[in-house]
């Protein structure tokens, strides 16, 4: 009988060392994920090595950056499998997203979700173990435009970048406001403006051929009878990662997704729809697990043909406020007097611990899934909670233990409500990890 456990962990935002302290609580995590034969998390800082130069990130609002050594750490803490893609996978660049691949593979780190092109970033990793294989695919619904991979043409070289999973969004009006957007389209000057796209491309733009739409303002309005907002996969995107799912099943006994996505649903704590259509494709192609991350909180799991989709993990470790590279135009945002430091830059970034991460339990609190895999089937999924240090000092707190009773309590009773409009039932045990019942619908 071949038995083999997987740990999956959210995002793994390390900047500086000794991720796993002397805390008995967190001597205990660091003792699970080291007896696990895969720990998988996502690297959501660029190693720097010198290579690269700041991009501009207007998705995250700034760069996230630490040295080349944190990769060393990041080992030491016990994860053994690192997925990619994330929006800050070129904080520094082409060049940089290429220095991480190489480090990587200098070390013997398996990772997934970059590299030179398309296809090297869409392909899974495998990954072997006395016990058996794992297959891990990673792709990020958010990231800037030009960060994405592509593929060469007959003519040119591919682009490096990251896997990407686009998405679309559709505004559903009924047609008393579509009528009311075309007259402010008409009425404002915005139509006149395109008359030169009209003239090359033959149609216009904004208003493509029937009367129960148009995109205006960069967004699609669709006529509905009811007003409301949807969001959607790329199809190509959709098939070309299923494609890769479906390789890895014939190719492994266990296979991962890693998805990182910071778009809501309708409400923060809620996935995009695009989201879940595309982890019950993943589940349909062969996947045994997909693992979000992204909004830095837990969002709900769910349990689909027997396979656990875990919409967020939130943080397993939130260095964020310890980096000690900050770009110039982080630096400009927040015109400080006196010398500029990246201690000053994140206490006035944070406002003073009344804003972002800081002051919000939420974000500092996890789960760490361990599944267990018997012959290929899944018989186990125990919900460690994670605490990593509400409150603490800033340079005390983002790094994680295993919670203490009562805040285990609180982060398996947030999960179990999460879980409840997907039909999924978590338990909250007295004492130990919550498990997700996988008898269930």
């Amino acid at each position: 009988m071949t038995r083999i456990t997987v740990a999956l962990t959210g995002d793994c935002m390390a900047t500086r060392g000794a991720l796993i302290t002397t805390d008995p609580a967190a001597a205990r995590l660091g003792e699970l994920l080291g007896a696990v034969d895969f720990a998988v998390t996502n690297l959501e800082v660029v190693p720097g090595d010198g290579r690269g130069h700041p991009v501009h990130n207007a998705v995250s609002g700034g760069g996230l950056i630490a040295d080349a050594r944190v990769l060393d750490e990041i080992a030491a803490a016990g994860f053994t499998v690192l997925g990619c893609a994330n929006n800050h996978a070129l904080d520094l660049g082409v060049a940089g997203l290429l220095g991480t691949a190489e480090l990587l593979h200098a070390k013997g780190i398996p990772y997934a979700g970059i590299g030179p092109d398309l296809t090297a970033a869409r392909r899974p990793v495998y990954v072997d173990r006395p016990a058996g294989s794992l297959a891990l695919i990673s792709c990020s619904s958010t990231f800037l435009p030009g960060q994405e991979a592509a593929d060469p043409s007959p003519d040119l070289p591919g682009r490096p970048g990251l896997n990407p999973l686009r998405c679309g969004a559709t505004v559903w009006v009924t047609a008393d406001q579509l009528s009311v957007l075309r007259q402010i389209d008409a009425e404002t000057g915005l139509r006149a403006r395109r008359a030169e796209a009209r003239t090359l491309l033959g149609v216009d733009p904004a208003l493509p051929p029937g009367r129960d739409r148009c995109e205006l303002f960069g967004t699609r309005f669709r006529v509905a009878a009811e007003p409301g907002f949807s969001t959607e996969c790329d199809p190509r995107d959709l098939d070309g990662i299923a494609s890769w799912v479906a390789e890895a099943r014939r190719r492994a006994d266990v296979v991962v997704v890693s998805v990182h996505s910071h778009e809501p649903g309708e409400s923060r704590r809620d996935p995009a729809e695009f989201l879940r259509a595309f982890a019950h494709r993943m589940i349909d192609e062969g996947a045994d697990a997909v693992a979000g991350h992204g909004p830095h909180f837990l969002r709900g799991v769910e349990l689909y043909r027997g396979r656990p989709i875990f919409y967020s993990l939130g943080n397993v470790v939130s260095q964020l406020e310890l980096s000690d590279h900050v770009p110039a135009e982080d630096y400009a945002r927040l015109p400080l007097p006196g010398p500029l430091t990246p201690g000053r830059y994140f206490d006035e970034l944070g406002g003073h611990g009344r804003r972002l991460f800081a002051p919000h339990r939420e974000y500092w609190q996890s789960v760490v899934p361990l599944l267990t895999f018997l012959d290929g089937d899944l018989v186990d999924v125990r919900l460690h909670p994670v605490s990593l240090g509400f409150g603490q000092p800033v340079h005390r707190r983002g790094r994680p233990r295993l919670a203490d009773r009562g805040e285990a309590a609180e982060i398996l009773t947030d999960l179990a409500r999460l879980a409840e409009p997907y039909a999924t039932t978590v338990t909250v045990p007295d004492t130990g990890p919550g498990e997700l019942l996988l008898d269930g619908p």
